[in-house]
């Protein structure tokens, strides 16, 4: 049951214009050089070198960036500036601004809730997800979102990933790169990729007949990290591309301070999650 709802929500998400899940990403800080992959070997341990890919993922307190987003769909293709601001382990919001900088959608996601102001329609939601995880067959959470937007491993289901999770992974390399593979407790199938430079290269999940592939590229140095400044994110059913977004990113801030407002204004009424989607949509 969680599994088909999940399929259902998935299929709204991308139809609304792949602008309130696919839309979640940022990055590091002003100045940046490029970093080209040296398809180098990989000459450690699966432990080790497990543990190096941990080490080399991106830290943060704070982040905010400018984005460009490029949503293409089965039957619609959406563009928009995007606003993100994001503290660690806490939440993130969004800002999509279409229109010249003009804020037309807020989403708000935190450890525990939902929240989207619709202004075209004066509208607002304000859901706690276990409602929602209740219904979905896939164990994923903030801290799992918080990963996947900022190129990292993660266990589905946890807060927390460290070098003793190693043998909770299947590893898999061919000299150059390796694969680390995860099944939750409802058999859905996570797989991560790295390269022989210990930078993660793809997360794919699969659950039931469906797929999301979400791709790094255009890595640079930021700061004493590094970090991958266009992220694409692919969802498939029975090998057939239901949708695809594109993020690139621009004017990324790592650790400085920001400030985060959710007021709904006066006169907005509350609408469900489904309500919410299918006026995003038109």
């Amino acid at each position: 049951m969680m599994m088909r709802t999940l399929r259902k929500m998935t299929s709204s998400l991308w139809k609304a214009g792949g602008c309130i899940v696919f839309a979640c990403l940022l990055v590091g800080c002003k100045s940046s050089t490029a970093i080209t992959s040296s398809n180098a070997a990989i000459m450690k341990s699966n432990e080790a070198f497990f543990t190096a890919v941990l080490d080399r993922s991106f830290h943060f307190d704070t982040f905010s960036a400018r984005l460009h987003l490029d949503f293409n769909g089965m039957q619609q293709e959406f563009s928009s500036r995007v606003q993100l601001k994001m503290i660690r382990d806490d939440r993130l919001q969004l800002s999509i601004q279409p229109f010249l900088g003009v804020e037309v959608v807020r989403v708000e996601l935190s450890n525990d809730s939902i929240k989207i102001i619709d202004r075209m329609n004066k509208r607002f939601l304000a859901e706690n997800y276990q409602r929602l995880k209740s219904e979905m067959a896939v164990d994923f959470n903030f801290q799992n979102l918080q990963a996947l937007l900022t190129n990292q491993l993660f266990v589905p289901g946890e807060n927390r990933i460290a070098s003793n999770h190693f043998r909770r992974f299947r590893i898999t390399n061919n000299s150059n790169q390796a694969e680390f593979q995860f099944r939750d407790i409802h058999e859905s199938s996570f797989t991560f990729t790295a390269d022989g430079d210990e930078k993660l290269l793809s997360t794919k999940i699969e659950f039931e007949q469906q797929m999301l592939s979400w791709q790094y590229s255009q890595f640079q140095a930021i700061d004493d990290q590094i970090f991958p400044m266009k992220m694409t994110a692919r969802l498939s059913s029975a090998d057939q591309t239901q949708g695809t977004v594109t993020l690139a990113f621009s004017t990324p801030e790592r650790n400085h301070p920001i400030s985060m407002d959710f007021t709904v204004p006066a006169g907005y009424n509350r609408v469900t999650l489904e309500q919410m989607l299918h006026s995003i949509g038109k």
